[in-house]
């Protein structure tokens, strides 16, 4: 059954703050975009001013160059999971092993425009990996279905990954990349931007769950 994990990407302590309230007794995993402002146009709160939801885990979302370099502000957060950018600097494989000594497990993104042959060999290294179906760093945008189709091929090469699927994600959506074969959906502006966020976090769940 997939998972629902809510994105929350702000660029303030006051949205971080309301982002966090909307799903705060509803969500069973986080998913926290921390960007620079650099490798991405969007910079969102710091590692400083990132907190969690007491008991809830968490994947933190490195939208940076050069995420090594804030290692110990990283483990500070004990968050679960760490996700790093196929497209940023970074000295990777040191990285992922410094993570992996204080048993955190590492993750890999890519966005719209990377292919899987181009990711191919960072595959086997790693626990979890974003599929980008959206903008980068933005709330909400156009759905890029096209993808999907990078599920499969992932998992051909390596049948253990967890992937999730982040960016313009909503019950059609959700259902599209469910049926690809993702594993954790990373929903933000369907919840975020909702009317009422409860509503629309039991709707995505029970889209997770083939409830709807």
């Amino acid at each position: 059954m997939p998972i629902l994990a809510p994105t929350i990407n702000a660029t303030d302590p006051a949205d971080y703050a309301r982002r966090i309230g909307n799903v705060k007794g509803l969500a069973k995993r986080l998913h926290i975009d921390v960007g620079d402002g650099v490798f991405t146009d969007v910079r969102t709160v710091g590692l400083s001013q990132v907190y969690d939801i007491d008991g809830v885990p968490f994947d933190l979302h490195l939208m940076m160059n050069h995420p090594e370099g804030h290692f110990e502000n990283i483990c500070a957060l004990m968050p679960q999971l760490v996700i790093v950018h196929f497209e940023a600097p970074c000295a990777r494989a040191e990285f992922f092993k410094d993570l992996r000594r204080v048993d955190i497990k590492v993750g890999l993104a890519i966005n719209t425009e990377t292919t899987i042959d181009q990711a191919a060999s960072v595959l086997q290294d790693i626990n979890h990996l974003v599929v980008f179906t959206g903008q980068l760093g933005h709330n909400g945008g156009e759905f890029r279905a096209d993808c999907l189709e990078k599920i499969a091929q992932a998992r051909a090469i390596n049948p253990n990954l967890e992937i999730a699927v982040d960016g313009g994600l909503n019950q059609t959506t959700a259902s599209l990349a469910i049926e690809a074969g993702a594993d954790v959906l990373d929903v933000g502006s369907f919840i975020h931007d909702a009317k009422d966020p409860e509503i629309a976090f039991v709707a995505m769940e029970a889209i997770a769950e083939g409830l709807s």
